[in-house]
């Protein structure tokens, strides 16, 4: 399974290092980006949590890095070869000049080998499934957080609370959300008026956090 960049010696290189960082970031990213679409599709568009949509949104945002650490290398390359005329004294972080070369030619490096890296990873089904089954649970840590923290306790939780959480939060996420909020544009059309949760004319904008 792909994990990340192949192992390395005890004593990695500078480019290595880099490597294995990076990689470190973008799994990160994967994870946190896949975890808010199936947030935003069981609260935005009533839909269940479905693997199959994960995994190819998984896919398309591995291809989405991919293009950017190739702008990246491309740029850094453009930089580089125009870095080589360049002497005298940097005016400011981005004015690079001769002394500048090797570090440029190292980050030009990471970013080709991390496109290599993709690569690999966008083939590895078990390095996507990981991907998809780690934002699933990281949304339903993050549902379950904010519900908690807006109703709040009213009295401390029941003995053997603990016991299934998991299970309740998926639950809530891959179907209780989905199904709630589709019942309530149900009711309100039926209505035929602004319900307790739509604005009225008076009402004045209200500003919600991520």
């Amino acid at each position: 399974m792909t994990t990340g960049p192949s192992a390395r010696r005890a004593d990695p290189s500078p480019l290595e290092r880099a490597v294995d960082e990076g990689f470190l970031i973008i799994r990160a990213s994967l994870v946190v980006a896949t975890a808010n679409q199936v947030i935003r599709r069981a609260l935005q568009e009533r839909l269940p949590f479905d693997e199959e949509v994960a995994t190819g949104f998984v896919r398309s945002e591995i291809g989405r890095l991919t293009e950017e650490q190739l702008e990246g290398a491309r740029r850094l390359r453009r930089v580089r070869r125009r870095t080589h005329r360049s002497y005298g004294q940097s005016q400011h972080q981005f004015d690079y000049r001769v002394d500048d070369v090797d570090a440029l030619r190292l980050r030009e490096a990471t970013h080709k080998a991390l496109v290599k890296e993709l690569g690999r990873a966008g083939r590895d089904d078990a390095f996507v499934a990981a991907v998809v089954d780690a934002a699933r649970a990281r949304a339903w840590d993050d549902v379950g957080s904010t519900v908690v923290d807006r109703i709040g306790w009213a009295a401390a939780p029941a003995p053997g609370y603990d016991e299934g959480r998991d299970e309740r939060l998926r639950d809530l996420l891959d179907v209780d959300l989905a199904g709630l909020a589709e019942r309530r544009d149900e009711r309100g059309g039926a209505g035929g008026g602004a319900g307790p949760d739509e604005p009225t004319e008076t009402d004045e904008p209200t500003e919600t956090g991520d």
